[in-house]
């Protein structure tokens, strides 16, 4: 019987991250088409899910920096203890 899950590979991670991105950069675009067609069509611009929307793309930003600050000083101690 074949396990349901197992540890990813790194083509699998990298497979996955790629449409985790793909996926993310949908929705931003897809929230932010939302609300530019919102406020055309009744003239009101909703707020809550524009929000929600610029949420969504700090805590990404915000995961990208510390993770690549986090990763790049791994490796600059790595070079100066070699």
């Amino acid at each position: 019987m074949k396990k349901l899950f197992t540890k990813a590979d790194e083509m699998e991670m990298a497979i996955n991250l790629k449409a985790a991105r793909y996926a993310f950069g949908f929705l931003e675009i897809a929230i932010m088409g939302y609300c530019i067609a919102e406020r055309i069509v009744t003239g009101e611009f909703p707020r809550i899910i524009f929000f929600i929307g610029i949420i969504g793309s700090l805590i990404f930003w915000g995961i990208k920096l510390y993770e690549t600050g986090r990763l790049s000083d791994t490796v600059e101690e790595d070079e100066e203890q070699n």
